[in-house]
């Protein structure tokens, strides 16, 4: 039988930049496969939305490995069974790939791989994907490492690989996943192509507005990155972005570089502990919250009666993009208004994210949820962020259609018109509040605060300190601490315990 080895794409979908793709062809020739993992796309957190970006660019990675000789293998099932089938036919050398940081399914998944590889004795490789680091790790050198990383050269794609003689196999057809119906038409597509031409349009023409317009839920569209889908799916290296902006010095650039390091501090967390994708940092806010899923779906349908948030969900489930401030609201509203799981609201969001990176996502849903004990509890006040970033109501115009003849005065409170949902302004179908926002974050900002006051609090505090916090800045110590800090790390420690609106 022929020697080969296997590169296995995962989210790595490039042929540039691609570390497991050079290595792999030093030695022999490769079978470059994709493998779709029905499994994996039944899992809670994936929709068709995602499926359609994946698809696109494997179609792109497809043409682009035809172009230097070997088109992209794609198989169908489990993983192991897809290998066994292959080394009936080749004698497998090594496998090659990325490492993955992705859901806990994944992590089972590689941990099952790497054993049947053991048993065969077959060699696997894996390459950084990001600057996200396996193993022991030190947080206070983290960012050292990470900047080293980053600050390689990028690689470039092969010249020619060696065709070998295999059945390509076929993209499976979209009614395979049995998917909900998920129209989202106004998303980014999907594939190399496509990433470059937003990645030379953001550094050509948007660059300069891009901390100005960050925050605006409608200007964010066009002016941010957009980058992220390209990322999560590895379209794009984020090296490439990271080489990109050092190319330019100015304070956008900056923020931006700063951004790519906060990528790979989240996917850190979730690297080190995988569980934190449903297990909570603090095990004190475990089970604190309760179920609903009546308000779990007019949440996450834009029903609320919050104008602005209600708007910033629509928007989302048009384009399955949304800036971060924006995302950050949503996700606090559900659970310190609503008091929903973060488990439960995370995983609806997830779903609605082309850009869907599992270790910033369920990361940044705990931060919003206040269970994480490091990082600055906010409550975001869905009136206030319209009014800040909406104030004349055009956003809630376009979203919201029911209410847009309401005055700007009013645009982002209408239950307070006297003659609300009345047929003078045609928005019948538009409800009032579904529940007393004063009322929840009061009473939310008392639960968090009595289970702060539990004894053991802080010392597991520090325990999930010294395991996922940043080291970025000096350390913050609020005199009003109920519990001083006896660690100096070497950065920072952000305790501040108030619940911001």
């Amino acid at each position: 039988m022929k020697d080969i080895n296997i590169l296995w794409f995962k989210r790595d979908l490039r042929v540039k930049d691609n570390e497991a793709l050079i290595e792999s062809l030093k030695d022999r020739d490769i079978l470059p496969i994709y493998i779709v993992e029905k499994e994996l796309w039944r899992q809670k957190t994936y929709s068709d939305r995602q499926w359609q970006f994946c698809k696109e660019s494997l179609i792109d990675l497809r043409n682009s490995l035809e172009n230097i000789g070997q088109p992209l293998i794609i198989r169908t099932g489990k993983v192991i069974e897809i290998f066994d089938e292959i080394s009936n036919k080749f004698n497998i050398k090594g496998i090659y790939s990325h490492q993955e940081t992705g859901d806990y399914f994944t992590y089972k998944r590689d941990k099952e791989v790497r054993k049947w590889a053991s048993m065969k004795k077959i060699i696997w490789k894996e390459y950084l994907q990001f600057s996200v680091f396996r193993g022991n790790l030190d947080r206070n050198n983290w960012s050292k490492k990470w900047k080293k990383n980053m600050e390689k050269k990028l690689l470039l794609e092969p010249s020619n690989i060696n065709p070998i003689e295999i059945d390509t196999g076929a993209i499976p057809s979209d009614d395979f996943f049995n998917f909900k119906d998920d129209l989202c038409e106004g998303r980014l597509k999907g594939g190399r192509e496509n990433g470059l031409k937003r990645m030379e349009y953001f550094f050509s023409k948007k660059l300069n507005s891009y901390s100005k317009d960050i925050s605006s839920p409608e200007k964010s569209f066009d002016s941010c990155s957009r980058l992220s889908p390209y990322l999560s799916w590895g379209c794009i290296s984020l090296k490439e972005i990271f080489f990109k902006a050092n190319l330019i010095k100015n304070t956008n650039s900056k923020m931006l570089k700063s951004r790519l390091t906060w990528h790979c501090h989240f996917i850190q967390k979730l690297e080190s502990e995988p569980e934190l994708e449903f297990k909570e940092f603090h095990p004190y806010f475990q089970k604190i919250r309760k179920k609903d899923n009546d308000l779990l779906q007019l949440w996450s349908e834009g029903k609320t009666g919050f104008p602005f948030l209600d708007a910033c969900m629509r928007s989302l489930n048009f384009n399955g993009w949304l800036n971060f401030r924006m995302r950050a609201m949503l996700m606090s509203f559900a659970s310190y208004n609503l008091w929903i799981p973060w488990q439960d609201s995370g995983s609806v969001l997830a779903c609605k994210f082309i850009d869907y990176e599992p270790g910033i996502h369920w990361n940044q849903c705990q931060m919003q949820s206040g269970t994480t004990s490091i990082n600055t509890n906010r409550i975001y006040n869905p009136i206030k962020q319209g009014k800040d970033h909406d104030p004349k109501g055009n956003f809630i115009r376009k979203w919201v259609p029911e209410i847009k003849h309401y005055p700007n005065s009013l645009i982002h409170e209408p239950w307070l018109m006297e003659n609300f949902n009345s047929t003078e302004y045609s928005n019948s179908e538009y409800a009032k509040p579904i529940i007393d926002l004063s009322k929840t974050t009061m009473l939310a900002r008392k639960k968090i605060q009595e289970i702060t006051q539990i004894d053991g609090y802080w010392d597991i505090s520090k325990e999930v300190y010294l395991k996922h916090g940043s080291r970025r800045t000096s350390l913050i110590k609020k005199k009003n601490h109920p519990k001083k800090i006896n660690i100096k790390p070497k950065g920072d420690l952000q305790y501040e315990l108030n619940l911001e609106i």
